[in-house]
């Protein structure tokens, strides 16, 4: 029975990345700790593993349908990747310390999603759109944000799809489907190296991840699909109730 639970969490997750391309570490690191017992860095670890071999399958979906922008994703890993390297390290020290910024950075993260999605909500009220195919929040290239975003996935494993949505959403004029595939295609780059890294320090429960895969590489598969099937309005709405549902979940 615990193995079925495990394959269903599993399902349930991917279902959610592969229609909104968020919400995977903000699920799965809570469950993990509270849920099966795991410490904060096996969790963490574990799940970052996880997640890139369950995005590397809706990637390879995205790619295919053409539902991604390469150029956004180029630019965001220029300062993601190092960013999540520097951030995986960072818990290395901190342990010395016997520090935890997982609740600091929780918070932080809650109060910027709410923000966006109540924006975003404005924004799509008065249905106003940018003409230009992107540009960077407070005037900052997306390689910055990448290196401050790709620094909080590797020290918490939370933020690989919902913070760079939350970019997204705030900077883009993309549609939907191809705002999706995005951040999946990103969030898989990000997480692969993270990842590797944490693995390297042993912070990774394999058994428990293969259990994840059968359950969520079906799930991101069927939520992939439903991107192209859903209206743009319709999908639009579901990313924004789903950012501000994940604030108030970290807030």
């Amino acid at each position: 029975m615990l193995e079925i639970g495990i394959i269903f969490t599993g399902f349930l997750v991917g279902t959610l990345v592969g229609l909104t391309g968020m919400g995977g570490g903000l699920l799965m690191t809570p469950l993990l700790i509270l849920l099966y017992g795991f410490s904060p860095t096996m969790a963490v670890g574990t799940d970052l593993v996880y997640s890139a071999v369950t995005k590397a399958v809706g990637t390879l979906q995205h790619i295919r349908q053409r539902t991604w922008n390469k150029q956004i994703v180029f630019q965001l890993m220029k300062g993601s990747v190092p960013g999540g390297i520097i951030g995986v390290l960072a818990i290395r020290v901190l342990d010395h310390f016997s520090l935890s910024v997982e609740d600091v950075l929780g918070h932080l993260l809650g109060i910027t999603f709410i923000l966006v999605a109540l924006l975003m909500g404005w924004r799509l009220i008065q249905k106003r759109r940018q003409n230009r195919t992107f540009r960077s929040l407070w005037q900052m290239p997306l390689g910055v944000l990448g290196l401050v975003g790709g620094f909080l996935v590797g020290l918490t494993s939370v933020g690989s799809g919902s913070m760079f949505m939350a970019f997204l959403l705030a900077t883009t004029a993309l549609p939907s489907p191809v705002m999706v595939g995005t951040d999946v295609v990103h969030a898989f780059f990000l997480t692969l190296t993270t990842g590797v890294v944490h693995a390297s320090f042993g912070h990774v429960d394999w058994p428990f991840v293969m259990y994840l895969l059968i359950g969520s590489i079906p799930g991101i598969l069927i939520g992939g699909r439903f991107t192209l099937k859903l209206p743009d309005f319709a999908l639009r709405i579901g990313l924004i109730v789903v950012l501000f549902l994940t604030g108030v979940k970290l807030v």
